[in-house]
């Protein structure tokens, strides 16, 4: 039997919950979401242990039972030990998702600032040296608040639905203000370093790159069987 790329593994699994009942699927879900947070686990035994748990609580439904009588009143502990049993993911592969989180995090910061002078056709200069400090500042920073994210998001699985919309919204609040405060750096920190020449079209198309990459390296994760 062909094994099932990690792509077809979640397909299968979205198929599948839309035969949960709307009580089975909320506990499904809280602990799909903090199951899958856990991103230094492998992700395709991730998923295969996801549609087995699925599976359990279809057969269990079959049955009249529902999944908090399957597996009692603390869906987290019990996550917790699926995640122990879960193998670590390959250092290739975390270095390929570190990237892909960074390339399309600094694609839409260099798309939305090459807007304005794509729009107005102005070729610009740019200082090495400032440059590549609000680089790094700001690679940081989306970095620290990608760890956030998904610290915030694993925290609040088993919450109520209150708390899970206030997080949402807390943290679209701080991504527009990273967002915000990244592009206004390079006109508030003083220009220094060797000055270079750049045409109006160059961070816009950098940043279009960096997005297609992006999505070169999430097809080929999602493809992957091994």
């Amino acid at each position: 039997m062909m094994k099932l790329t990690v792509k077809q593994l979640i397909e299968q699994n979205n198929e599948k919950r839309k035969l949960l009942t709307s009580e089975n699927v909320a506990y499904y879900d809280d602990l799909l979401v903090y199951i899958r947070m856990n991103k230094f686990k492998d992700e395709r035994a991730t998923e295969i242990a996801l549609l087995n748990l699925l599976d359990e609580i279809l057969e269990a439904q079959k049955e009249g039972k529902c999944a908090e009588e399957l597996f009692g009143t603390s869906p987290k502990g019990y996550a917790d030990k699926i995640i122990e049993s879960l193998p670590k993911e390959s250092k290739r592969s975390i270095i390929e998702f570190g990237l892909e989180i960074l390339f399309t995090l600094f694609g839409w910061y260099l798309v939305v600032w090459g807007i304005w002078p794509m729009i107005n056709q102005e070729n610009q200069t740019v200082y090495i040296g400032s440059l590549t400090v609000s680089a790094l500042l700001l690679i940081a920073s989306l970095l620290l608040l990608v760890l956030l994210v998904f610290k915030v998001i694993k925290n609040q699985a088993f919450s109520d639905q209150k708390k899970k919309t206030t997080a949402t919204w807390v943290l679209g609040l701080l991504i527009g203000i990273l967002f915000v405060v990244g592009i206004m750096s390079n006109f508030l920190l003083q220009p220094f370093g060797t000055a270079m020449k750049m045409t109006y079209y160059t961070p816009f198309g950098l940043g279009c790159f960096l997005l297609l990459a992006s999505y070169v390296l999430k097809k080929s994760r999602e493809n992957r069987v091994e």
